[in-house]
């Protein structure tokens, strides 16, 4: 599974949360060099994997940065993503589309999977 297809997916069990958190982490990486590789701009990057899912403010707090780092640069009017309950499986659904919405543009300018 490419991983832009696995940020799409729901995670519902902490198995699943740790492959999507590795998969979407990994996609952030390669969206950052890909960045780097036609713009010369080095962006920050956070540690987004793993997470731990009753204390997210420092990752929701980094991980919103480089969401909005990479909109800015790339064009894209992106989402408040800054708050995510990995426990609430009802928003963490539509977090989840959000979230996995703007790395599918970001691929799409980027031409990256």
């Amino acid at each position: 599974m490419s991983g832009l297809a696995g940020i799409f997916n729901v995670p519902t069990t902490p198995d699943e949360l740790k492959v999507w958190a590795t998969t979407h982490a990994t996609h952030h990486r390669n969206i950052n060099l890909a960045i780097y590789q036609l713009t010369g701009v080095n962006l920050p990057e956070f540690i987004l994997d793993p997470i731990d899912p009753t204390e997210t403010s420092v990752w929701e707090d980094q991980h919103q940065i480089m969401h909005s780092n990479q909109d800015e640069i790339l064009g894209i009017s992106g989402f408040d993503l800054s708050q995510v309950d990995f426990t609430n499986q009802e928003f963490l659904t539509g977090w989840v589309q959000l979230n996995a919405n703007e790395h599918l543009q970001a691929s799409n300018i980027l031409g990256i999977g």
